[in-house]
């Protein structure tokens, strides 16, 4: 962005949109440093505080159909491997997974339900890495 010139000493008041995305749990700090060709410099701090991921759903599963889509963004600032489990055999992945995650990718889990009358219509889908409390996902066969 390029704000244009001032007029007077005082400068000119700018608004500059910042997304800020800590990668570890709890508080974090990070600094944004505004530069110009002149050699100005504005540094600024920024503060954010994430949580543990929190459960998500119902995900509505249609029997036999098209598969129910799930986005995924790996949060961290490393490559990542992720595993995908099930608590009911009733739900599967539709597809294999994708590998290591890169950081801040996003990647689409394709989920399939059997509608095996003996089993439950529910589940969860559970996503897990290394170091980190798992993402949960709700499932619902229709």
């Amino acid at each position: 962005m390029q704000a244009a010139a001032a007029e007077s000493y005082k400068g000119i008041e700018i608004s500059v949109n910042v997304k800020y995305e800590p990668f570890t749990i709890g508080d974090s700090r990070g600094i944004i440093k505004l530069t110009s060709p002149e050699g100005m410099e504005y540094s600024c701090l920024l503060f954010g505080k994430s949580t543990a991921p929190q459960p998500q759903g119902p995900i509505k599963c249609p029997t036999g159909a098209k598969p129910a889509a799930v986005d995924f963004k790996n949060p961290l600032n490393e490559k990542c491997d992720f595993t995908v489990s099930f608590d009911n055999a009733n739900f599967s992945l539709a597809s294999k997974l994708p590998g290591p995650l890169d950081p801040g990718k996003m990647t689409n889990f394709q989920i399939k339900y059997d509608g095996k009358p003996e089993l439950p219509s529910t589940g969860r889908m559970i996503v897990s890495t290394k170091g980190l409390p798992p993402w949960i996902f709700y499932l619902q066969g229709e």
